[in-house]
């Protein structure tokens, strides 16, 4: 009776970690679609505004390579994290390395940030959130694994 509780507690523990890990991954893909159609409208802005605005083609070209790398990278972790989630839905446990790549984008672009840009909560906020959410994921699934 008591081999039966532990397997059945162990069971229950292993699908909430799956049920977290299902939860935060298909967060963070929508996020990272939501970024990248901001980044869109970004980019699309720069274009619109070139006649306008009195800036240097240095400073166009930056900003347009800057949107350019965002598209590229938020599409990719959008597809990377929507993969996540499907194989997680059919019970099947992934590797942390989307995670891990996912945080360190992060990472580098709160750094871009304070470079380029010097101290400003308001740039490095929702970075910061939204590398916590990916630790949560990456939590979840090794969790996942172990049980």
């Amino acid at each position: 009776m008591v081999k039966f509780s532990v397997t059945k507690e162990r069971k229950n523990v292993q699908e909430m970690y799956l049920k977290q890990a299902k939860t935060v991954s298909l967060i963070i893909a929508l996020l990272s679609l939501l970024q990248a159609l901001l980044a869109v409208i970004g980019f699309v802005s720069v274009l619109l505004t070139l006649s306008t605005v009195k800036v240097s083609q240095a400073v166009i070209r930056g900003a347009l390579m800057n949107t350019s790398i965002n598209i590229i990278c938020f599409l990719l972790f959008t597809v990377l994290f929507f993969v996540v989630y499907a194989r997680l839905r059919k019970g099947v446990t992934t590797s942390i390395i989307i995670q891990i790549l996912y945080i360190a984008y992060m990472i580098f672009s709160v750094i871009l940030s304070i470079v380029k840009g010097g101290f400003s909560l308001q740039g490095i906020l929702v970075p910061l959130m939204l590398i916590v959410l990916g630790i949560a994921s990456a939590y979840s699934v090794k969790k996942v694994e172990r049980h």
